[in-house]
């Protein structure tokens, strides 16, 4: 059951309506009629902002300033191009609106810093739509990582990728492009959700190989934590062949995770094994230590979404923390990390 409010749906102001902002945000909030309602739009693009008109029935604005002075909005969604986030979200705070800024929330940890700062100052009002923080299989990943069933778990990969000879703004540095803010932020944010503990190490490598820009398209990053849990990420704009998008793996069993089905092979915790030995005897030809034969089981899951585990969820963890001043899931802290290891990632790299 959706929560409702005596105030009505919280008005939104939609800056950009381009791949975020209309194919995304925009689809997503037809979820949510209840909660949710677009007031107003900007595009400096006029067929954009007529689409919008005739879907929408609501004002249409070509500057983000004449967005900002409609005193019906109460909270600006922030989809413009990356290289707008950081001013975008800046002056929204500074006219005391609610903030939704899509992913990045800058284009590095100083502007992540100072966007912090100024949310406090403007009484806590900026969230960042990491939204890939509720997909139901990595929600799923994470339940049974900790649960126990895999044992102490040690390593974990997370993938993204498709063969892409990418050649729009994306793939251009001066544009904010580049996979380390495209996909990076999701990923990183999941890693560190899977790490729990701050990064004691860090190896990172950045390089383009399928993209037609000057932008990365592949990124590769691995954390450690003190506890010596491994979180090895990596995004691919040229992966030719399938992998699972997260493989986790234990000192009693391991996971993949493609799309929201999750296959398991694992020992049965409650099941002690038998007692072995080292030995430094010579072994018998053809032979790696004593054979053996464990007691594997294996299951598929298939990870369901809920009101607060799917790829739509954040709306509504979002109006809860509005209307109902519940926290919000993906503090102000855990972005500001995200551009934190983004920044270290690029350094002393080609594109840095």
């Amino acid at each position: 059951m959706m929560d409702t409010d005596s105030r009505g749906p919280i008005r939104i102001g939609l800056a950009g309506l381009g791949r975020a902002g209309l194919g995304m945000h925009i689809p997503e909030l037809a979820f949510f009629p209840e909660l949710f309602k677009v007031v107003a739009v900007c595009d400096p693009v006029k067929e954009r902002r007529d689409m919008a008109l005739r879907q929408l029935g609501c004002r249409a604005y070509r500057t983000y300033a004449d967005l900002l002075g409609d005193e019906d909005v109460e909270l600006v969604d922030i989809a413009t191009r990356s290289t707008d986030h950081f001013e975008h979200a800046m002056m929204a705070l500074k006219a005391r609106r609610w903030v939704l800024v899509e992913k990045p929330m800058a284009l590095g940890y100083e502007e992540a810093i100072k966007l912090r700062a100024a949310s406090i100052k403007a009484g806590n009002r900026l969230f960042v739509r990491h939204n890939r923080r509720f997909e139901p299989g990595f929600c799923k990943a994470r339940e049974i990582a900790a649960g126990g069933k895999l044992g102490e778990i040690y390593d974990v990969r997370l993938r993204r990728g498709s063969f892409q000879r990418r050649d729009d703004w994306q793939a251009v540095k001066r544009c904010g492009g580049g996979q380390l803010l495209n996909w990076g932020p999701h990923l990183i944010d999941q890693a560190l959700q899977f790490l729990g503990t701050p990064p004691t190490q860090m190896y990172a490598e950045l390089k383009r190989v399928a993209a037609v820009g000057d932008a990365e398209d592949f990124v590769r990053i691995i954390l450690r934590n003190s506890a010596d849990l491994t979180v090895d990420l990596e995004i691919s704009g040229g992966r030719i062949v399938g992998v699972p998008e997260c493989t986790v793996t234990g000192t009693r069993g391991a996971l993949s995770l493609s799309g929201d089905t999750l296959r398991l092979r694992y020992l049965d915790p409650a099941r002690r094994l038998p007692r072995r030995r080292a030995s430094v005897r010579t072994p018998k030809l053809g032979g790696f230590g004593t054979p053996e034969s464990l007691p594997w089981i294996e299951e598929e899951i298939r990870a369901e979404a809920t009101e607060s585990v799917s790829l739509h969820a954040i709306w509504h963890h979002l109006h809860a923390a509005i209307r109902r001043n519940k926290t919000f899931p993906v503090t102000l802290d855990q972005a500001v990390e995200v551009m934190r290891v983004a920044d270290l990632a690029r350094k002393e790299t080609p594109f840095a």
